[in-house]
């Protein structure tokens, strides 16, 4: 009896241990048999965005130190280039009741020195030539105001203002008018006028400043001023960005180029590199845009490194992590 129960005892324990084994058995062949984890995706949490290393290279992600850079305080405006066939008119204009003038002044000369030398000569054909001279001489007066009234001294007293139309109307050169707001006035000594396409898909281009304009602008009710444009130039009536600065001190800030902001909720941030695998985005404010890239003026130490290239894709990657999160 003592016997049988032992038996079975023992049975129980065989059994018990070889359920075991074929169950440890079966859980190891199915992980062998499942597929390996997925790579780690891009996160977001205090420290930022995380990428793997493999995944920073697809992605194209650069990173470089801001360059210092220095700017003078100014204000900005919006520039219209002008059609230069009223300046042309007026100028023909001009040359037209010059060479009138010079004719009946010669005339007038003649007529007077033949009343000199003979007392017959009829004294009403000399009035009447003074007459014509003293007109067209008033012509030419009026002509030359409207042309001062219309375009300002800076542009009227140029040595090579004839060059300059010829210049213009070959459209080699724009002149072009920047106009501040209402309320705002022009630096003192504007030095330095940049005009950019309104999309800001070119880099802004230095012109060179002519003067003030003598009349305001019927929308703008601001300041103008007249500035040059040279070769390659828009076409008459194109719209354009301008940033006009003056003579005062010089204030400093960080360059970075344009690829490297993201906007986000109105606001404008740079990504930058928080370790090796890691980019915490960070708000910045900006200076006047300049051909060199854009000037930040505050947010940066300078010391940090920046993502110029890919700077899009990681703000791509921390909304969708923080949509996943949600």
């Amino acid at each position: 009896m003592k016997k049988t129960l032992l038996w079975l005892v023992l049975g129980a324990g065989c059994g018990a241990v070889a359920a075991w084994l074929a169950l440890r058995t079966r859980t190891a062949t199915e992980h062998e048999g499942a597929p390996a984890p997925a790579a780690p995706v891009a996160t977001t949490n205090a420290g930022g965005v995380h990428l793997a290393n493999d995944q920073i290279i697809a992605a194209g992600i650069t990173t470089a130190s801001p360059a210092a850079a220095e700017w003078k305080p100014g204000v900005r405006g919006f520039g219209r280039v002008l059609d230069a066939a009223p300046l042309v008119l007026i100028l023909g204009d001009i040359e037209s009741a010059r060479a009138a003038a010079q004719a009946s002044e010669r005339e007038y000369e003649r007529l007077k020195a033949l009343n000199a030398r003979d007392t017959n000569a009829p004294a009403r054909a000399v009035e009447a030539a003074e007459a014509v001279f003293r007109r067209d001489r008033v012509a030419v007066n009026a002509v030359q105001s409207r042309l001062v009234a219309e375009w300002g001294k800076a542009l009227v007293g140029r040595d090579d203002l004839a060059s300059l139309a010829r210049s213009l109307v070959a459209q080699e050169t724009a002149l072009v008018r920047v106009d501040l707001p209402a309320g705002e006035r022009l630096p003192s000594e504007p030095r330095r006028v940049s005009l950019a396409l309104l999309p800001g898909a070119d880099s802004p281009r230095d012109t060179e400043v002519v003067g003030p304009a003598p009349t305001a602008d019927a929308q703008a009710q601001g300041a103008g001023l007249f500035v040059l444009l040279r070769a390659p130039v828009p076409p008459p009536g194109t719209v354009l960005s301008g940033w006009v600065s003056g003579g005062g001190p010089a204030q400093h800030g960080l360059r970075l180029p344009p690829a490297a902001l993201v906007r986000h909720e109105g606001q404008v941030f740079v990504f930058v590199q928080t370790g090796p695998e890691s980019f915490a985005r960070q708000r910045v404010e900006l200076g006047p845009r300049q051909a060199e890239g854009v000037l930040v003026t505050n947010g940066l130490a300078g010391t940090e490194r920046v993502v110029v290239l890919g700077a899009q894709q990681l703000l791509a990657e921390e909304l969708k992590s923080a949509l996943g999160e949600e």
